[in-house]
């Protein structure tokens, strides 16, 4: 039920109580006129407290249904956080898996560097490069 439903059926509620209640009084003060009507006074005082009872324990029906919902939809929210959170985490650690990958490439590379050079000839490079691609291929990844 949807909280227009909801607030639409206890105010609703409210209302039969409240067209009751005024029949209530009508018949209370008709009897009591006819039989006793020196508890009139105590009669319609009692009514109107249980009434007011009832219509109170109603409204806090209708707020209890509210707080309920909006409980409901901040743990929504909260489950949505928390799964958006695990996979920026799942993220993190692939992009980590991936940079140590890199770094253990790139120091490939600095040693093949620093031992023979970058190479002043294309003989060279060619060399260089062909030790790069040997070593890159050998290495676990």
């Amino acid at each position: 039920m949807s909280i227009k439903n909801t607030q639409s059926f206890y105010i609703n509620l409210v209302r039969v109580f409240v067209v009751i209640s005024v029949i209530g009084v009508v018949i209370l003060i008709y009897t009591s006129l006819q039989n006793d009507p020196s508890n009139l006074a105590f009669s319609l005082i009692a009514f109107v407290i249980s009434v007011a009872a009832l219509v109170m324990t109603t409204l806090q029906s209708l707020s209890i249904a509210r707080q309920v919902r909006v409980t409901e939809k901040a743990a929504q929210l909260v489950n949505e956080a928390s799964q958006q959170i695990e996979m920026l985490v799942n993220e993190d650690r692939k992009m980590e898996r991936e940079i140590r990958e890199d770094l253990k490439v790139d120091q490939a590379i600095i040693g093949v560097l620093e031992e023979h050079g970058v190479g002043d000839s294309e003989a060279e490079r060619q060399q260089v490069a062909k030790k790069l691609a040997r070593i890159l291929k050998t290495q676990p990844k």
